[in-house]
């Protein structure tokens, strides 16, 4: 129903904003992300979500679309509601996760409070063929990753792996700074047990 709302900051709660937009404030749910870049008296714009519930209607917003869109994209796995997509995007950038479900980490899912093994299978088995790889990839490498995460990439779909089988391989290798080389190895490596 909103696609964001913008207007002055009026209070920021433990797990809420309030925006005042033409003198209504409006009670938006949020991550501790997007709470840590929330000034209070400056003007924000929040992209929103209007959950309807069977006795109330609830906003949920964030700071960035990229934000936005994983939490509706969790919100589609069954057993995983907006506080347990909030939970996620509390402890993750919306990269992180999208890496953690490439390469399947459960460990890292985990992490989240309310978010136990089960949940953790069920989102990455319900997601995984959801996230672009590519993306996923290319979003984490202007935060953290060499820029020769691509090159081994290409380096192993050269040896016959498959594109998503490669990229998987890369997202677990430990030091992403490595020589490309290096690299490349302990893709192999990862590829070899897969």
């Amino acid at each position: 129903m909103y696609e964001y709302l913008k207007g002055k900051l009026d209070s920021i709660e433990a797990d809420y904003l309030v925006v005042d937009v033409n003198n209504i404030g409006y009670k938006v749910f949020t991550s501790q992300n997007t709470i840590r870049n929330a000034v209070v008296d400056l003007s924000m714009k929040v992209f929103t979500q209007l959950i309807v519930k069977e006795d109330e209607m609830v906003i949920y917003g964030f700071d960035t679309r990229d934000e936005l869109n994983m939490f509706k994209l969790l919100n589609t796995v069954s057993g995983v509601g907006p506080k347990a997509a909030v939970s996620l995007l509390n402890h993750f950038k919306p990269q992180d996760i999208a890496l953690a479900i490439i390469s399947k980490d459960i460990s890292k899912i985990t992490k989240a409070q309310g978010i136990g093994k089960k949940t953790a299978e069920r989102i990455i088995l319900e997601l995984k063929d959801k996230i672009d790889t590519e993306s996923a990839i290319g979003m984490q490498g202007s935060d953290g990753f060499g820029g020769d995460v691509s090159e081994v990439i290409e380096a192993l779909t050269t040896l016959g792996y498959n594109y998503n089988d490669a990229a998987q391989a890369v997202a677990k290798l430990k030091d992403k700074e490595a020589p490309i080389d290096v690299m490349i190895k302990g893709a192999l490596r990862i590829l070899a047990v897969m």
